[in-house]
């Protein structure tokens, strides 16, 4: 019999889901400010095109920074378990 190990068991959140619904949240906000602005206000440049790559970046950023610190949180409530490696039969 092997020795057992000591192991961390933990749940971590996934950042590429909490990056694109950070990013989806910046570009619905970018079409809401477009909207807002009154046309006579408007500039001959693309301004929902650059609203939507800002405020799109924006909120990817602040997706994963929120992913991490979610991240941060939950692994001081990690548990340990001990475990024995299992090894595979070649076939």
């Amino acid at each position: 019999m092997e020795n057992p190990e000591e192991v961390e068991i933990r749940r971590a959140p996934k950042v590429l889901p909490w990056a694109l619904t950070g990013a989806a949240f910046g570009m619905i906000a970018a079409f809401v400010l477009y909207l807002i602005v009154p046309e006579s206000e408007r500039s001959d440049e693309n301004m929902l095109g650059l609203l939507l790559v800002s405020l799109g970046s924006l909120g990817l950023g602040a997706g994963v920074a929120f992913a991490i610190a979610v991240d941060l949180f939950t692994s001081s409530k990690a548990k340990r378990a001990s475990a024995v490696r299992a090894e595979r039969e070649a076939e």
